[in-house]
């Protein structure tokens, strides 16, 4: 029975891996795969009872929730051109 545990808590890390390094590339699925992995965690903690994982993971739960959203606008560029006569 331990060893199911154990495989899911594998499985998350290796997810959490995954979606740094899509993260490093500024890759949006990043925040996919940050979803799973702390889903993941968050059961695997609350299974344990340990909750102040459980509320560290709601938090990155609900941060990876707020990235996908801010990733998916368009972003507002101000690559430092100069405004146009008329525009400020």
């Amino acid at each position: 029975m331990t060893a199911i545990p154990e495989i899911i808590g594998g499985v998350a890390t290796a997810a959490a891996i995954v979606g740094v390094a899509l993260n490093n590339h500024k890759l949006r699925a990043c925040f996919i795969v940050f979803l799973f992995s702390n889903s993941l965690c968050l059961g695997l903690h609350a299974y344990a009872g340990i909750w102040s994982l459980v509320a560290r993971d709601a938090a990155f739960l609900l941060l990876a929730v707020h990235g996908l959203y801010k990733w998916s606008k368009p972003a507002a560029c101000d690559c430092g051109e100069p405004a146009r006569e008329g525009q400020a």
